[in-house]
């Protein structure tokens, strides 16, 4: 964290003859907090400067889709078999997922240090807002893994009908983008019930969690609290504190999860609150997308799944001959 002295050295040396009188005296009336957020908002060097670029960050926890890398869901012979025989997937919305603290773990974290930091309770209640404010409401998520042969995963998913179905990642990219785009070539054309879709990895790891969101609510604190007397520049900063919270939101999950190796497509639906689910079962809304047998790479049976081998190979040649079907390498 940088001392009075480096923030004043900074200062001096950014707020030169070019830039305007009354910009330099706005910033020379702050209060140490506005400095000291101006100084780590420009400062290369800063934490917050090299954790706060909301592009590399989109790139640090996004995926170059156009790769068809392997990925695998965990699921059940039932399951795979009411999507071949329907031709349709359904992704869950957020809000309805296992994780209680899912697209909310990293503001969990946020408060706690908002706290540590002496946040005011009126300041944590504005940090809340923000969250609450973002356009994220209908949010999707379908779940794989890179791991092919997970004994936690084929038993928390699949039970005694345990299986990893194999498909390539610009695969699925394809349906979900085809699916939620309706027609529309371009996101500038996207309207109400239209889904913007991308792949993300997820982080589990809490020290990396920590290097990324201590500096933002660090940077968002003195940036609130410099408000008032440049409103321009702090509510520059907040807004980009806003879009990195929200993409940690996606990323972030509860460490304590981390036997999951998830890898997720979110799909973002313009919602305004008027565009009903495409499908809702038992008040749980879903994305129910249409599913390409073809790209079915291969399906691997539970060591514990009751289904042989033959019977699984039985299921699927409807749909994809010749498929690859084989027992996991796992021992139990």
């Amino acid at each position: 964290m940088c001392d009075q002295k480096y923030i004043n050295s900074y200062l001096n040396n950014l707020l030169t003859e070019d830039v305007p009188k009354t910009t330099r005296l706005m910033i020379a009336n702050l209060n140490y907090y506005g400095k000291r957020a101006i100084v780590n908002y420009h400062d290369p060097y800063s934490n917050f400067h090299k954790h706060a670029d909301i592009v590399i960050n989109i790139h640090a926890f996004g995926e170059n889709a156009e790769k068809n890398t392997s990925l695998f869901h965990y699921t059940t012979i039932s399951s795979l078999n009411s999507i071949l025989e329907s031709g349709y997937f359904r992704i869950k919305q957020a809000n309805f997922m296992n994780d209680p603290d899912e697209f909310q773990w990293a503001s969990k974290l946020a408060i706690a240090y908002l706290k540590k930091y002496g946040a005011t309770t009126e300041e944590i209640k504005k940090f809340k807002q923000m969250i609450e404010n973002q356009p994220f409401h209908d949010a999707y998520i379908w779940s794989f893994s890179k791991n092919n042969d997970s004994e936690t995963l084929f038993h928390v998913y699949g039970g005694n009908e345990g299986i990893a179905l194999e498909l390539g990642e610009k695969d699925v990219m394809d349906m979900l983008a085809s699916h939620n785009s309706h027609g529309k070539s371009s996101l500038d054309q996207f309207t109400l019930g239209d889904a913007y879709t991308f792949p993300l990895n997820v982080l589990y790891d809490a020290k990396k969690q920590k290097s990324y969101i201590e500096p933002l609510v660090q940077e968002w604190l003195d940036a609130y609290r410099g408000l008032k007397k440049d409103p321009d520049d702090m509510k520059e900063i907040l807004t980009l504190c806003s879009k990195n919270i929200a993409l940690f939101n996606m990323a972030f999950k509860n460490p304590k999860l981390s036997h999951e190796e998830e890898f997720r497509f979110v799909s973002l639906r313009k919602n305004d609150g008027t565009v009903s689910p495409e499908l809702e079962i038992n008040g749980v809304p879903y994305i129910n997308c249409e599913f390409i047998s073809e790209y079915i790479q291969s399906v691997t049976i539970s060591p514990t799944c009751d289904k042989s081998e033959k019977e699984v190979r039985a299921i699927i040649s409807k749909y994809k001959p010749g498929a690859d079907v084989k027992k996991s390498t796992l021992p139990y």
